[in-house]
């Protein structure tokens, strides 16, 4: 084992690909039915899970790099008895389609086909909740859209310090040749790649069912290089190496709709000048919450204490006005 491997954390490492035990709340969350559906975005396919009915206000959930909707189907049906409550695909990842090449400004289209698709308007204006990546897409739609959210929520989102002049840059691309594509690892048994599993940034988890999960959810049957199949990663391992996130201004001067912040209090991203200049920016403008002793992915690693911050946000924030 290499020394790289010896400080990688693998929750599922050494259980052999056997399913750990998982608590009722979790098994009763995966037992909610979901009405599934897919919507066309610039040529690509964009899939999308909902719970509760039309008509209730909607509550959209972005996953966030690597990542798909399925790490939201634990979460979603406990807020679904209020809301119209969406978790979709961004291009590139889980069951959508992948892209020659992938933009802010597409993201953001995707996010409100969604929001169209799943009739989330009879509501009025949604609220968008976004982790990392997931975050920045958010973000995006409040600087470019935010006149149709009702309020954004960022979890734990890497935040850079802007420069008064010219905004900020989060993502810079790789500068890669185009034409030369990553191939997609294939597994030949799905014991290996779930064994592998491991959380970016680096964190522990304990809760195994949910990484459990959202592993064996993220992985799909491919054509394996030797012949027969095997099983890779759902993602497109080209994403976001030709992806550039900028942002023209400081949108916590001048949000275009209200803002709230989730933080793990181990986080990586909960330090530093960024960081320092997001709570400053939002003090006393927008709630802003840490959950104790919990890590960038935080969802994973305190579920009940995530579900129970976001929903005693959500019944006391946004203040309604109008629709």
């Amino acid at each position: 084992m290499s020394k790289s491997d010896e400080e990688h954390i693998r929750p599922l490492a050494g259980l052999g690909g056997r399913k750990p035990p998982a608590p009722a709340w979790f098994e009763w969350a995966l037992g909610q039915p979901s009405e599934e559906g897919a919507v066309s975005v610039r040529g690509a396919k964009i899939a999308w899970s909902a719970w509760g009915e039309v008509g209730r206000r909607g509550l959209v959930f972005i996953h966030g790099g690597r990542a798909h909707r399925e790490w939201w189907r634990p979460f979603a049906p406990f807020f679904a008895n209020q809301y119209r409550v969406v978790a979709f695909d961004l291009s590139g990842m889980g069951d959508s389609d992948w892209r020659p090449r992938y933009t802010m400004d597409g993201a953001v289209d995707e996010l409100f086909a969604v929001v169209d698709a799943a009739r989330l308007g009879q509501g009025g204006r949604p609220v968008v909740v976004g982790h990392s990546f997931g975050g920045w897409v958010t973000l995006a739609a409040v600087e470019r859209r935010g006149e149709r959210l009702s309020g954004a929520v960022i979890i734990d989102s890497p935040i850079a310090e802007p420069d008064p002049d010219e905004g900020y840059t989060i993502n810079r691309p790789k500068g890669e040749d185009e034409s030369r594509k990553r191939p997609a690892k294939v597994y030949r048994t799905i014991e290996e790649p779930i064994e592998r599993f491991r959380f970016l940034p680096n964190q522990p988890c304990d809760q195994l069912y949910l990484a459990d999960y959202i592993a064996r959810t993220g992985l799909v049957q491919a054509p394996h290089p030797e012949g027969g199949t095997g099983w890779a990663w759902k993602f497109d391992p080209s994403h976001g190496r030709n992806f550039e996130i900028h942002f023209e201004r400081d949108l916590f001067l001048a949000a275009r709709c209200p803002l709230a912040f989730i933080y793990g209090e181990e986080s990586l991203f909960s330090r530093g000048p960024g960081f320092d200049h997001l709570r400053a920016q939002t003090r006393g403008r927008s709630p802003f919450i840490t959950i104790p002793t919990a890590h960038h992915h935080l969802m994973m690693e305190q579920p009940i204490a995530f579900i129970a911050a976001l929903r005693a946000l959500l019944n006391c924030w946004p203040v309604r006005v109008g629709a």
